[in-house]
């Protein structure tokens, strides 16, 4: 089953294992890809991956995690991706790209952003992180119109897939969550308001897109914190992010506050995939927890998700997916 075609609105993978994205930290100063991205994501579809997942890439210059983050917020970034993805093609991988922005975790381990740092609110991550500038209603607006410019962009290269980036804290989850999100008015207040971002994020993306293209969204399911953001808030906005045209979610949690990344506390990836896939329909990527080719069949097979996303091992071996053997099938 690991080495099954799956079919997502259209487009058809040639099997069920998606490349994670990973940050390389290796774009430019101006957040074009390189040399290195081509090896790094060419040597993937040469070993036989069924989409490449392009790591995260900002809608804006505020929003790059770091000072070598790629961009897709201008034609020059586009075009730097055209040939990874040309490349990829030719190898029967489809290529998707994670769209974010990084929000008050921007320019985190640098002393000086290369801009100003935006966030929900004016508070910082972390005692000694820089200080965001609070986005007004407008400017959230702009930013929704930024990640649709993206996804147009992306389409234009030949991008297969668009993934949302909407986890680990990030800007989109910082308006999820209640532990970041203390503002009033039409982004914040309960979990409609807190969820409206997200929602114009979906719905202008796939504007943007159309209907043929896939969609997903990594988002953040529960805080591991308490008084936040939970399970059950995450499936009332799943079952609207599918109706607004979201076809995947690729389930992951915490890290909107200190001390409660999936580092710090023990996750069940497989079990989140599988609770969200229960409680709402909706097709899943269990992005960890899975350690070979055996336990990637098993969480196929189960029904647990429906897309593996594998990070280390295909750091380890860019061939793994071209050296499974027999025994992974059906």
């Amino acid at each position: 089953m690991l080495l099954d075609p799956l079919i997502i609105r259209g487009l058809e993978l040639p099997n069920r294992v998606m490349m994670a994205p990973m940050s390389q930290r290796a774009a430019d100063t101006a957040g074009r890809a390189g040399d290195w991205h081509m090896v790094h994501y060419g040597s993937r579809a040469i070993g036989g991956v069924g989409l490449v997942m392009l790591e995260d890439s900002a809608v804006a210059p505020a929003g790059r995690g770091h000072s070598r983050a790629l961009g897709l917020y201008d034609d020059e970034q586009a075009e730097a991706l055209s040939r990874i993805v040309e490349f990829c093609h030719t190898q029967g991988t489809k290529v998707g790209v994670q769209l974010g922005h990084a929000g008050r975790k921007a320019y985190a381990d640098e002393s000086e952003p290369l801009v100003p740092v935006v966030g929900a609110t004016g508070k910082p991550f972390s005692p000694d992180g820089h200080v965001p500038r609070k986005l007004s209603d407008e400017q959230i607006r702009v930013l929704v119109r930024d990640f649709a410019a993206a996804a147009e962009r992306a389409r234009r290269v030949g991008v297969d897939v668009i993934e949302i980036h909407a986890a680990h804290g990030y800007l989109i989850h910082e308006f999820l969550s209640p532990l970041t999100n203390t503002r009033s008015g039409p982004f914040g207040g309960n979990p409609a308001g807190r969820s409206r971002f997200l929602h114009e994020v979906v719905e202008a993306v796939r504007a943007a897109c159309g209907a043929d293209m896939p969609m997903f969204v990594r988002l953040a399911v529960e805080d591991l914190a308490p008084n936040g953001w939970t399970l059950d808030d995450s499936a009332v906005v799943i079952n609207q992010l599918g109706e607004a045209g979201c076809d995947l979610i690729a389930p992951i949690a915490g890290g909107a506050v200190m001390g409660s990344s999936m580092f710090e506390h023990p996750v069940d990836f497989l079990g989140l995939a599988s609770d969200v896939r229960a409680r709402t329909g909706m097709a899943t990527a269990a992005s960890g927890g899975i350690a070979d080719a055996a336990s990637a069949t098993r969480a196929l097979t189960e029904s647990r998700c429906d897309i593996v996303a594998i990070g280390r091992l295909l750091l380890h071996n860019p061939f793994w997916v071209a050296s499974l053997g027999e025994d992974t099938e059906g």
